[in-house]
């Protein structure tokens, strides 16, 4: 047993880099600690642990990884269920015509997936079912790690509902948290998607196994990184996961938690949009006036992409793309266009450039971009748990980017587990603007038509 996992490396040596990219992460997080001779070990080494047991349990394991695919192929058939209601409402805004050329809305298909999830996200948490859950792995994560009940029940309420709904969960708790708390459950945000984009990542071609098993390993890691980061220094009053009191639905009946849930996504989706335009915007006129500079430079061809190419593409070789320069900076622009402006911007360039990538950079850098750790995410992180306890507003301001540097490299330490440990990684197709080889090509038949004219009129004179 302890060769075969020795071959893990000899067998194929380009997985050292994601190794010794996993080591240089946490000796940075030592070296840009707040108090590093306060590191407390225990939540550490038992995060990443965890972060590597469930790693080897999910695709390394036979019967793990095969029971994690059903539970993936699971989820996407019930997320599928939404566009029954999509093609009925939108029509073909959301199931267009089989013509060349013609694709679903975004907004009208893909993005409705949100609402649906949040509606079923609504009625489990009515019935008390994710409530259990959350209390249970809580308990294991503290069991471990020895971290607080709070910190344990938000980075586990992170997995199954995200950033923004997790922290409800522990709101009577967060004025009382201490500062490495506070550091703790932001850090948790920032490497955490919710399941309501879960669907949106899968269509621009992320492959659900490697989302899900992301979403996992990020849970641990991420209190291994905050912990890291941003040690305990005082006496926690939540330290039991027994003593807390998740507080029950305040919906009536379960129609009404239906009827909520999918309302209060609306709001959610709406952002998602006005997000996308804002920034896909802004990214575009940024790369356009560094575009020009450079042509006035005598460099034409200069971008933002390829300046955070250029930029990151040392942290892309480190997590273990090392199949060439051409995809390290590919994997490095999709990095910089993630931190700077949206998670869902570099899923969806990562859909378009999928033919450009080996399935092991595409791997690597599935792991690498599923968070919410973004500049546009830490405004949202201030606002959700300033709104819920507006005392804490002033110490999350100066724990904000410590913690966003927390979240990101978790996500580079899970790229770099999941390099060591793949061996045959899977190319995953985007199913958004994938148009069928019988697709009606209206040009064609436009030019057919011309020349069915031109004849007629030749024979005719």
């Amino acid at each position: 047993m302890r060769l075969k996992y020795l071959n893990l490396f000899f067998s194929a040596p380009h997985r050292l880099s994601g190794l010794v990219g996993l080591c240089f992460f946490v000796i940075i997080l030592c070296l840009c600690s707040h108090k590093p001779s306060k590191i407390k070990w225990r939540p550490v080494l038992w995060g990443f642990l965890l972060q590597f047991i469930f790693g080897i349990i999910v695709l390394r394991w036979d019967w793990g990884a095969n029971k994690f695919s059903e539970i993936s192929n699971l989820i996407i058939s019930i997320l599928d269920f939404t566009f029954h209601g999509t093609d009925f409402v939108y029509g073909f805004l959301s199931s267009p015509p089989n013509i060349c050329g013609m694709h679903p809305v975004l907004a009208f298909k893909i993005l409705q997936v949100i609402i649906y999830v949040g509606a079923l996200v609504s009625v489990l948490y009515f019935y008390g079912i994710i409530q259990a859950v959350l209390k249970r792995l809580a308990w294991l994560m503290q069991f471990t790690m020895g971290t607080t009940a709070t910190e344990s029940l938000n980075a586990c309420g992170c997995v199954l509902l995200g950033n923004a709904e997790s922290p409800l969960l522990i709101r009577p708790y967060i004025e009382k948290m201490t500062n490495s708390e506070l550091h703790a459950i932001i850090t948790t945000g920032f490497s955490c998607i919710a399941g309501a984009v879960f669907a949106v990542f899968i269509s621009f071609g992320a492959c659900p196994r490697y989302l899900l098993s992301a979403a996992v390993m990020g849970a641990p890691g991420s209190l291994a990184c905050s912990k890291l980061l941003y040690p305990e220094t005082e006496e926690s009053t939540t330290k039991r996961v027994d003593d807390l009191d998740l507080p029950p639905s305040e919906k009536k009946n379960a129609m009404e938690s239906i009827s909520s849930g999918s309302t209060e996504a609306i709001h959610l989706v709406n952002c998602l949009v006005a997000s996308m335009i804002t920034f896909i915007s802004l990214t575009a006129l940024i790369s356009g006036i560094i575009e020009y500079a450079g042509s006035l430079l005598g460099y034409p061809g200069w971008s933002l992409e390829l300046l955070f190419g250029y930029a990151l593409f040392p942290i892309a070789y480190l997590i273990g793309v090392t199949d060439g320069m051409d995809q390290a900076l590919l994997v490095g622009r999709l990095l910089g266009i993630k931190i700077a402006v949206s998670d869902l911007l570099s899923f969806k360039q990562l859909g378009e450039i999928l033919h450009l990538l080996t399935p092991r950079t595409a791997m690597i850098a599935t792991y690498s971009l599923c968070s919410f750790s973004n500049l546009i995410s830490a405004g949202a992180q201030m606002a959700i748990i300033g709104g819920i306890a507006p005392k804490t507003k002033p110490v999350i301001s100066k724990l904000i980017m410590s913690a966003l540097f927390g979240g990101n490299i978790t996500c580079f330490i899970s790229a770099c587990i999941a390099g060591i440990l793949i061996e045959d990684p899977i190319l995953c197709q985007k199913t958004y603007g994938i148009q069928s080889e019988n697709c009606f090509d209206i040009n064609l038949h436009q030019k057919f038509m011309e020349e069915i004219i031109r004849q007629r009129n030749i024979t005719l004179h």
